[in-house]
């Protein structure tokens, strides 16, 4: 399995524990157990991409692809993030925005390494 392919699966599983954590349309009641399970999962998963995941750079190509990528999903999260706050300031249910803005971050740096490694 390539490094690509890795990351679009983790990307995918990552996904849908963030929208089994969130439950964002009440299509599941999980017990409390399973809902910290969940997140322990999630947390471990962000931990993992973030600092294992493929930051090993083999040359200059690759450097300006890994910081083209971040660049990118550090703008997203911000854009996000300033969203979240806006929305905090006029209610008060805002848990589905942390994961969200969390999938986000991770998705963009993924799109934007792959189209960076694609097309450049």
């Amino acid at each position: 399995m390539n490094k690509t392919m890795l990351e679009r699966i983790v990307a995918i599983i990552l996904i849908v524990l963030l929208v089994m954590i969130g439950n964002p349309f009440m299509f599941w009641m999980p017990s409390m157990m399973l809902t910290v399970i969940l997140v322990v999962i999630a947390a471990l998963i962000f931990a993992w991409i973030g600092f294992f995941l493929t930051e090993k750079a083999e040359d200059e190509r690759e450097v300006h692809h890994r910081t083209h990528a971040g660049r990118t999903s550090y703008m997203s999260a911000a854009v996000v993030l300033t969203i979240a706050l806006v929305y905090q300031g006029f209610t008060d249910a805002i848990d589905i925005w942390i994961p969200f803005t969390l999938a986000i971050m991770i998705v963009s740096k993924l799109i934007a390494r792959f189209v960076a490694e694609t097309y450049e």
